[in-house]
């Protein structure tokens, strides 16, 4: 007679699919900054509070589409499952957005980011529908680490709906992150070339596209390195720009 087994998955799972893989904290931002990108948001604002201190917070908050407690459940939460890879992203959205929108990931894992960057993550989304509720959780990444015996889908997540959006956003997705790991040591330099990653995500022609994505860091810790730097491409605070059209410009001739 034969029988039907079934693998096992251990805690351990957690660290092969993020940590493991995720090589660096640019790109672990990268691939958040995408995630608002793709739930169509026009405004991501990057904030790194306290940094190199035990209190330090990096926080990612967007104007996007954001989640209900649906959402959360059946595709967050829902490890390697990626709805933009099998096209059910958008059943109920495409009629609030342009008919062709570009998925800039769809691995399913890129929410494993946040445990690159910190420890502890606290996310909070309010879904852009009427009478939405304002969805919250928390994970500890660490609970996944104390015994690689525990099975990966018995370690909890803490939930709760909140009476109030505390973003500045109506609706999106605001991710805090805190614990920051110890090999994450953000200074000026490391901010700068951050940005510079950012830009990537920025069309440098979007003024002629109907879509416009912005995307701006504030760090108060460096607003006086800030004001010693002529540049704007040398400042940590404001806005990502992409300057491929100005370089474009210097580098070509013209006849």
């Amino acid at each position: 007679m034969e029988n039907q087994l079934q693998f096992r998955i251990s805690s351990g799972l957690k660290n092969i699919i993020g940590r493991d893989l995720i090589t660096d904290d640019f790109i672990a931002i990268f691939e958040l900054v995408k995630n608002s990108y793709d739930a169509h948001a026009t405004k991501v604002l990057i904030e790194f509070e306290n940094l190199n201190s035990p209190n330090a917070i990096i926080r990612i908050t967007d104007n996007g589409k954001g989640m209900n407690y649906d959402d959360l459940i059946n595709k967050w939460l829902f490890v390697a499952y990626s709805a933009k890879k099998d096209g059910t992203e958008d059943i109920d959205y495409r009629n609030k957005i342009q008919n062709k929108t570009f998925y800039a990931g769809a691995k399913g894992i890129g929410r494993f980011s946040c445990d690159k960057l910190g420890s502890r993550l606290l996310l909070i989304t309010t879904r852009d529908e009427k009478n939405s509720k304002t969805e919250q959780i928390q994970v500890d990444w660490e609970s996944f680490e104390r015994d690689t015996k525990d099975e990966f889908i018995n370690i909890g997540v803490s939930h709760s709906t909140l009476s109030k959006n505390p973003s500045i956003y109506k609706s999106g997705t605001l991710l805090e992150i805190s614990s920051i790991r110890n090999d994450s040591e953000w200074n000026y330099e490391k901010l700068i070339r951050l940005k510079n990653s950012l830009s990537k995500l920025i069309n440098p022609f979007e003024s002629n596209e109907e879509r416009v994505f912005e995307i701006e860091i504030i760090a108060e810790d460096f607003l006086e390195y800030d004001k010693k730097q002529e540049s704007p491409n040398k400042k940590v605070n404001g806005s990502v720009t992409n300057n491929l059209l100005k370089i474009l410009n210097e580098k070509t001739i013209k006849i």
